[in-house]
């Protein structure tokens, strides 16, 4: 058990070197020898545009999210089209009142909750726009954010773009700066057409190249984009589209999100071995590097120190360790705030702690029973 404990540490220390320290400067060195060409001029007529948003009782927030969007501009066909997922408040309501009437709002009520990859695939089908845009309801766009998306896709060879997410509140926060270096390698990716990165809050992406989800899927944007690169399609990053949202609450609500996140994750290093074929080595490396490296590494040091704790040799270091990590979880759990490099350590120990929960519940065939928006 000792010289497994050991080498899983190793691999875990290994992983996590690689992909926090040594791919981010080689991503950007590798990507700045590429430049990409600025978006040809949109085609006439413009391109179609249908936003989707996937809503689970948003009440508090669906009425500005819907004149945001519609208050967009795009020189073409828009729309907005709006799934309530079993909603039991005044969602659909609050929404056909903020729309005033507006023919471009499309609502579809689902009777019974089934999640988000659920209601995007039903939407999507139900679509006839020749892009889409995805977008959460918690989130609003700065002006412009949708045009700017939509010119991509006058490229013939780009098949999803990712916008930029902002995470507002407080200043310097961990998660902000965790949320910054994570958007400097979204474009670097971008750059070489392999953003992987997508996030819900604002990405698009040619309603052609879009493949029906899992329903069980809690990576719903990582999959789409990933899928679109499979294909030979370049992903983009638009970083002058421009999206906001609110940071959590606190620690707790992060904990919940990076559990769900963790579940995708699993289900995603299980079922989607395609990523590994060595055919399309650029895709491969991006994604060994900045997401199967970080959902094995924290996984792969629990199991170390549970090893250490099988170990008489090492059974006070892993009982120590394992003790910690409870500790850590039950003050997240507990909202526990700390500034700092503290606050920094503390966050980064949690969020991984949460991670690689989610990624052995998801390898093992968890399948979360109902989707719930985190708290902003």
């Amino acid at each position: 058990m000792t010289a497994l404990a050991a080498g899983l540490l190793l691999s875990a220390v290994w992983l996590a070197v690689w992909s926090y320290v040594l791919y981010p400067p080689w991503i950007r060195i590798l990507s700045a020898r590429r430049v990409r060409l600025p978006a040809p001029v949109p085609a006439t007529p413009p391109v179609s545009v249908d936003v989707l948003v996937a809503a689970s009782d948003e009440e508090s927030v669906i009425s500005e999210r819907v004149r945001d969007l519609l208050a967009q501009r795009w020189p073409g066909p828009l729309s907005v089209s709006l799934g309530c997922d079993g909603c039991a408040d005044q969602t659909a309501q609050r929404a056909r009142d903020a729309a005033r009437g507006d023919p471009r709002l499309r609502i579809t009520e689902f009777p019974s909750r089934r999640g988000k990859a659920s209601v995007l695939n039903d939407l999507a089908a139900s679509s006839s726009a020749d892009v889409l845009v995805f977008t959460d309801a918690n989130t609003r766009f700065d002006p412009g954010a949708i045009d700017r998306l939509g010119s991509e896709f006058a490229d013939p060879s780009v098949g999803a773009a990712c916008g930029r997410l902002i995470l507002e509140g407080r200043e310097a926060s961990p998660e902000a700066v965790f949320w910054e270096r994570e958007t400097s390698l979204k474009e670097s990716e971008g750059r070489l057409g392999v953003c992987l990165g997508a996030n819900g809050a604002i990405y698009a992406a040619r309603r052609a190249s879009v493949e029906r989800l899992p329903a069980d899927t809690t990576m719903d944007d990582f999959l789409i984009a990933a899928r679109i690169a499979g294909r030979g399609e370049a992903v983009v990053f638009v970083g002058d589209a421009v999206a906001r949202e609110r940071l959590p609450e606190g620690p707790r609500e992060e904990v919940a999100r990076r559990f769900r996140i963790g579940i995708g994750a699993g289900q995603v290093l299980r079922r989607e071995r395609w990523l590994w074929n060595p055919r399309r080595p650029l895709l491969a490396f991006v994604f060994l590097s900045r997401k199967a490296a970080r959902w094995v590494a924290p996984v792969a040091t629990l199991l170390a120190a549970a090893a250490a704790a099988a170990s008489p040799t090492l059974r006070p270091l892993g009982l120590t360790a394992l003790a910690l990590s409870a500790a850590l979880m039950f003050s997240a759990r507990r909202n526990l705030r700390l500034r700092g490099l503290p606050g920094t350590l503390y966050y980064f120990a949690v969020i991984n702690l949460a991670l690689a929960g989610g990624v052995v519940a998801g390898f093992l065939g968890y399948r979360r029973p109902a989707w719930k928006p985190t708290g902003r």
